[in-house]
């Protein structure tokens, strides 16, 4: 499980800064095609490998999907705010991001 978790965090962490760098450093913007040839093969297979990795243990594609989704709601806030210092502590966010810790909880708890 732990496996499948850092993989998930790393293709997240790719994916945050290949659909972000344009944002963070103005020298990216423009470079679509560059930063889709540079993230896309360890975003792709890091994706795959926490997907593969959770889907065996759960035994469900529904559950990873849950899952990925759930992960999805921590992890961008942290870099939203880190990078782009964008606030994670709206009314609605906070709404959002609890509600993907009851998806967690519910696909991790219940079989």
């Amino acid at each position: 499980m732990f496996y499948a978790l850092l993989a998930y965090i790393v293709a997240s962490i790719f994916n945050f800064f290949q659909q972000n760098m344009q944002y963070i450093i103005p020298w990216w913007k423009g470079k679509a095609l560059l930063s889709a040839i540079i993230f896309s093969i360890p975003i792709g297979y890091f994706y795959l490998l926490s997907w593969t990795y959770f889907t065996d243990k759960f035994g469900s594609v529904w559950s990873t999907r849950f899952i990925f989704f759930g992960f999805s709601y921590l992890i961008f806030p942290i870099l939203a705010f880190s990078f782009l210092n964008e606030n994670p502590f709206t009314f609605k966010n906070l709404i959002c991001t609890f509600l993907s810790i009851l998806i967690i909880i519910v696909q991790y708890t219940l079989r």
